[in-house]
């Protein structure tokens, strides 16, 4: 008699952002994910709980040494048959998520309002960056070969979920145009603009609209 194939174990790791006090929106989306198979994991990255000198210090690449760490830890346990993991990250967290990409062995990702940063700042703190110099930045389209992160969404060949608010203040378009064209090669890409929502999503029902399209997502890539 044939043996009934195994369900996948799902993972999927969270990433907040810098200003994040996303707790509650991330209590709310493992509630809904877990009667799915999913197991859930919050990234330890600098977010607004976190001490201000201790976050002052944090640079992009310790974030991301962060993320990969919790990332393994939640990947650490066996599964008994195949696994799905995803990487879901918001604004910062965005930015280190899709960095990750190219660590990692990720099938899907989400991004929602995933911020960009020059290069050359990778190294530096995250609060020294120039206000200024970073505004005009992403007021421009940037390619694979101007930005390292870019580059790695070149060569994602996973599912990809790009959100964005209709209202963003803190990330302009072009940012999300350029993670659009980044991520042409990907198995597949789905761009959901989340309409009268702004950056934060400060109110519950763009917070509901934004929950109900990753679980729809995450749903119809693991039939």
């Amino acid at each position: 008699m044939r043996t009934r194939p195994l369900n996948p174990s799902r993972r999927l790791l969270a990433c907040p952002g810098w200003e994040d006090d996303g707790h509650v929106q991330f209590d709310h989306l493992q509630a809904a994910l877990q009667p799915l198979g999913w197991t859930c994991r919050r990234a330890n990255l600098p977010d607004a709980q976190w001490p201000a000198a201790a976050r002052a210090r944090v640079s992009p690449a310790e974030a991301l040494a962060l993320a990969t760490a919790d990332f393994d830890a939640l990947n650490a346990q066996e599964a008994p048959g195949p696994c799905v993991s995803a990487v879901l990250g918001f604004s910062f967290g965005g930015y280190i998520a899709a960095h990750l990409t190219g660590l990692r062995n990720i099938d899907m990702l989400v991004l929602r309002s995933p911020a960009l940063y020059p290069d050359d700042t990778w190294l530096q703190a995250k609060e020294s960056n120039d206000v200024e110099a970073l505004r005009r930045f992403r007021k421009r389209v940037h390619t694979p070969a101007q930005v390292g992160v870019l580059a790695f969404g070149s060569l994602f060949r996973g599912h990809v979920l790009l959100v964005c608010s209709e209202n963003d203040e803190v990330i302009p378009p072009p940012v999300i145009e350029s993670y659009r064209l980044a991520f042409r090669h990907a198995r597949s890409l789905e761009h959901v603009i989340l309409k009268s929502a702004d950056h934060q999503l400060s109110d519950a029902a763009s917070q509901d609209a934004y929950r109900w399209e990753v679980v729809r997502w995450l749903i119809d890539k693991t039939l």
